[in-house]
């Protein structure tokens, strides 16, 4: 590792452990952190899927469940250039997963609908290969 690889990934270390509180609660069971999510595309700009897909397991449509945070689980085909997952609760960006299990965590009370998008390496790219479900949080 060369000095410019060094200082970028300490740099990088350090605003990790720095981050917000907020957005620490957020990123609690994920697998992945939210780095570079101020620039994901809006829906419109997806790019083809070329054979990636995702089918959301949990939360199933219409469950009801207890408590700010929603177990998750998915199906994912990576396809050409597929990597991980966006997960959206009512269009806010909530995590990324590269694993097809996790947990949502702040979720509030009330209906809610989460979207999954495929995305690449890049954490940029969003591809069109999305799933939906509708649920409630109690």
């Amino acid at each position: 590792m060369n000095i410019l690889q060094t200082g970028a990934f300490l740099i990088t270390a350090i605003l990790a452990i720095t981050a917000p509180v907020a957005a620490q609660d957020k990123m609690q069971g994920m697998d992945m952190p939210m780095k570079g999510m101020e620039k994901v595309p809006a829906k419109s700009a997806l790019q083809p899927a070329e054979g990636a897909s995702v089918k959301i397991v949990t939360p199933k449509a219409g469950e009801v469940l207890k408590g700010d945070q929603v177990p998750l689980e998915f199906k994912l085909t990576k396809g050409k250039r597929g990597a991980h997952v966006h997960a959206y609760v009512d269009g806010e960006m909530m995590g990324m997963f590269e694993s097809e299990k996790g947990t949502l965590n702040g979720i509030k009370p009330g209906q809610h609908t989460l979207e999954l998008r495929v995305t690449t390496a890049d954490h940029n790219t969003e591809l069109n290969a999305t799933d939906k479900v509708s649920f409630t949080t109690k």
